[in-house]
């Protein structure tokens, strides 16, 4: 394995309880009820924009009212950042791990650039990878593979060279679609039921027991 394309929240980060101020800071300047962590837990994985879209047709407000919600949820969401969220255990020694053992890492996130260059530089891990790939990155966003293929081709490693490791029914998808090897932490926000189909090569316990070595793409049946 020469490549670790992770995702980030969820997989890396706990990100839902200031996600949760965010979006309760933004539903009551526009007087609409709050919404609880474990609510927003299960609508995290597409993007800031995103996930202020489902909170308010969860509000029954309408998308237009969404939209011109969004610049001051980009505010309320920039001074949550890094606020309430937080490495999970051995991630950041993880990535210190495979630095150190030469393979290569690219961020692979549906969160849009200014958000998560905000979340990585207040937890310290703004130089931690050799790539980020955030949702406005380019014009498509996870599960297409086309973020994988780009992330590949920038670090110039072969699919079969390459693993994602994610927390989410997305990230699965994601791996699949780009044929390259998948691998999913149980303490995420999986979207939806991992099995079947959807199942990934392997489930992670603890990032300590990750061995990326160890990896290989289970081919599609």
């Amino acid at each position: 394995m020469r490549a670790v394309l992770f995702d980030l929240d969820g997989t890396l980060m706990e990100t839902a309880p200031e996600l949760t101020d965010a979006l309760n800071d933004t539903l009551r300047r526009h007087d609409l009820p709050a919404v609880d962590e474990a609510r927003v837990r299960g609508w995290i994985g597409d993007g800031a924009r995103a996930l202020l879209a489902k909170a308010f047709a969860h509000a029954g407000a309408t998308p237009a009212a969404a939209n011109a919600a969004w610049p001051g949820f980009h505010r309320d969401y920039s001074a949550r950042c890094g606020t309430r969220s937080s490495l999970f255990p051995g991630a950041r020694e993880l990535l210190a791990r495979l630095s150190k053992a030469g393979i290569r890492t690219a961020l692979l996130t549906n969160k849009e650039s200014a958000f998560a260059h905000r979340l990585l530089a207040r937890h310290d891990l703004a130089s931690a990878f050799d790539l980020i790939v955030a949702g406005d990155t380019l014009a498509v966003k996870k599960p297409d593979p086309g973020v994988v293929m780009h992330a590949l081709q920038k670090l110039h490693i072969e699919p079969g060279q390459a693993l994602l490791l994610g927390d989410s029914l997305t990230d699965v998808r994601t791996a699949r679609a780009a044929g390259i090897a998948v691998r999913i932490v149980r303490h995420g926000y999986p979207q939806g039921e991992l099995a079947g189909a959807d199942a990934p090569d392997a489930f992670i316990d603890h990032f300590d027991d990750f061995d990326p070595g160890a990896c290989r793409h289970a081919p599609a049946t």
